[in-house]
């Protein structure tokens, strides 16, 4: 499994403040200054301010919570998409989905912060994980719908023995691809994950 595939396993933005002596059967809380997004989850809104965000959410659901090594695991987003972009397409086709990692391990020892950034439309990662758009009628769409209800969902299995105990942190950034490249939504989340090894 390349690490590329391990980030993408959330819709997740995280925050660490992590130490070694963090109890593994824990979740991380959000920071106090930061706002919690709506739902079952322990994500906050990321670096863009929520009322900055396009999207507006409704929800987010995630389960198990925490997640859990060999198991599959899913988050669901519902939300609104403002009329305005209604009126700019039908359809978006350049939307991004930029997601980030990092971890503490209980040694102390870190896990440099990488990112990738893909389209953000439904898509298969093989059999690892897929990420899901749903317009209003519930109907599965490639692209993300120009205006009103949207559902986000993505389901993913971590293997064990690709994953290596520790808090992880966990940030997503949507953008619209417009001119300004305008922030859809942006949150972050951390975790703490137990695994095997970690021979990946």
């Amino acid at each position: 499994m390349k690490f590329p595939l391990l980030i993408l396993l959330t819709l997740y933005i995280a925050l660490i403040n992590a130490n070694s002596q963090q109890n593994p059967l824990s979740i991380a809380n959000p920071t106090n200054d930061a706002e919690k997004v709506r739902g079952h989850n322990n994500a906050t809104y990321n670096q863009v301010p929520k009322d900055s965000q396009l999207f507006s959410v409704e929800f987010l659901e995630i389960a198990p919570n925490p997640i859990k090594a060999d198991r599959v695991f899913f988050m669901f987003l519902r939300g609104q998409m403002p009329l305005s972009t209604s009126a700019q397409c039908s359809g978006l086709r350049r939307p991004t989905l930029k997601i980030s990692s990092s971890a503490i391990y209980p040694d102390g020892t870190s896990e440099p912060a990488q990112s990738i950034t893909i389209p953000f439309k439904t898509t298969t990662f093989g059999d690892d994980a897929h990420l899901s758009l749903r317009d209003e009628e519930g109907e599965l769409v490639k692209y993300l719908p120009g205006g009103g209800t949207v559902d986000v969902v993505l389901d993913c299995q971590i293997p064990g023995i690709f994953l290596k105990t520790g808090e992880w942190t966990f940030e997503v950034d949507a953008r619209m691809g417009d001119e300004g490249d305008s922030c859809l939504f942006a949150f972050r989340v951390v975790q703490w994950l137990e695994g095997e090894d970690g021979r990946w």
